[in-house]
């Protein structure tokens, strides 16, 4: 989507930041107490996954008693593998952003049972990237023809998801050129709409001002091109249902043959074209596990980073020790000495992948390295907190502090 964030940011320099409500916290910390919801809004149509018609609709979750005339909006897909989930999955965390000054919409995506393989699942992602396109272009619609029934700014609208709705977002987002269509979809693509579809509310933009990712992943990184939206994600390191890195996805335990980038190679597509962009790691094996170990502390990461878009301001990717905390005490993995002046030293039980990251989730060191006494020197790098991923046999992940 090539030079469309930096005409939306333009666009939005044009209100000014005091117009917008932002400063206290709003946008990135609850500033109201209730919430305000339309259920059930029709936005668009297509066809079902097992044949026939199947009507879109949307939830709307907006702050009450906000004096704001328009407000940026965040859209929030459910999880569920692209064969099952409801709106009602996110309506917990789009009353947390709408508490926090969005406009947060669930809207429906279509889903339902197919085998899975690699044709079967790239339709089922592209059918999730273009529904929520089209639930874009109607939330433009309803401001151009509607009277803006719901208060949004057009030129401030986020996509994003959890699981199989991050998915949806991230495609929604930046696969946006017919020839980045896989093969598979290219013969069927004219009659289907494109990359945008045919679900709804043509002659309306489906451009937005950045993605939120809760677990995601894309088909190929470099669909992903300078100039493309923001990115902001969290995601489980040792996911086995959405990969963190690059592999063979499955869908309910079956392999499918496609394979699929998650977000720890997602942004490193994005620091190399220099895009704004942050990454929240946790540990462990879970899937979207964070929203239940650390709900406050994964949905704030993300709600700074949108903040700070929608209000201008520069981004920050925060502290990102909070979801690594005392991993190296937990776990069965050690590097010595950390704190380290220098020198790093750890012991791999096989042939493993080591990226070392900065706390902005720049990789700043990478090799592969065989099984036995490793040593890394990171006597050139800036004092300060690091993350070291290995990837082999087991996945490890720990803190490491430069600087004594």
């Amino acid at each position: 989507m090539k030079n469309i964030y930096a005409a939306i940011l333009v666009l939005g320099t044009i209100t000014s930041v005091h117009g917008q409500g932002c400063g206290e916290g709003r946008y990135q910390t609850e500033q109201f107490t209730s919430v305000t919801e339309v259920l059930g809004v029709t936005f668009g149509s297509n066809t079902a996954v097992t044949g026939g018609a199947q009507t879109l609709k949307m939830d709307v979750y907006m702050p009450t008693g906000d004096v704001l005339e328009t407000r940026p909006v965040i859209l929030v897909a459910f999880g569920g593998s692209f064969i099952g989930g409801t709106r009602g999955d996110v309506a917990d965390l789009c009353r947390t952003f709408a508490k926090m000054g969005y406009v947060a919409v669930a809207n429906d995506y279509r889903v339902g049972f197919f085998f899975p393989n690699a044709t079967t699942t790239t339709r089922a992602v592209m059918r999730g990237a273009r529904d929520m396109k089209a639930c874009i272009r109607y939330l433009r619609k309803s401001v151009a023809e509607l009277d803006n029934p719901y208060g949004i700014d057009v030129d401030k609208i986020i996509a994003g998801g959890v699981s199989a709705g991050a998915i949806s977002a991230i495609h929604a987002t930046y696969l946006d050129q017919e020839l980045e269509l896989p093969p598979v979809l290219a013969a069927e693509s004219a009659a289907i709409g494109g990359v945008e579809g045919n679900s709804g509310n043509p002659g309306y933009s489906s451009a937005v001002l950045a993605c939120m990712s809760m677990s995601g992943a894309i088909g190929d990184t470099l669909w992903v091109n300078a100039g493309d939206p923001p990115l902001v994600s969290v995601h489980d390191v040792g996911d086995g249902v959405v990969p963190y890195y690059t592999q063979e996805v499955s869908v309910i335990g079956i392999a499918t043959g496609l394979v699929a980038s998650g977000s720890f190679d997602l942004h490193q597509r994005c620091t190399h074209l220099g895009m704004p962009n942050c990454l929240l790691p946790y540990p462990g094996t879970g899937h979207v596990a964070y929203l239940n170990s650390d709900p406050v502390g994964s949905v704030g990461f993300v709600a700074t980073f949108c903040g700070q878009l929608v209000c201008n301001e520069a981004t920050t990717c925060g502290d990102l020790t909070t979801a690594l905390e005392d991993i190296q005490e937990e776990g069965t993995f050690k590097v010595f000495p950390n704190p380290t002046s220098g020198l790093l030293q750890f012991n791999l039980s096989s042939a493993s992948e080591i990226r070392l990251l900065d706390v902005s989730g720049r990789v700043v060191m990478q090799l592969q390295a065989m099984s036995g006494i490793q040593h890394l020197d990171l006597s050139n790098l800036p004092d300060g907190m690091y993350t070291l991923f290995v990837q082999g046999a087991t996945n490890e992940v720990v803190k490491v502090v430069k600087g004594l």
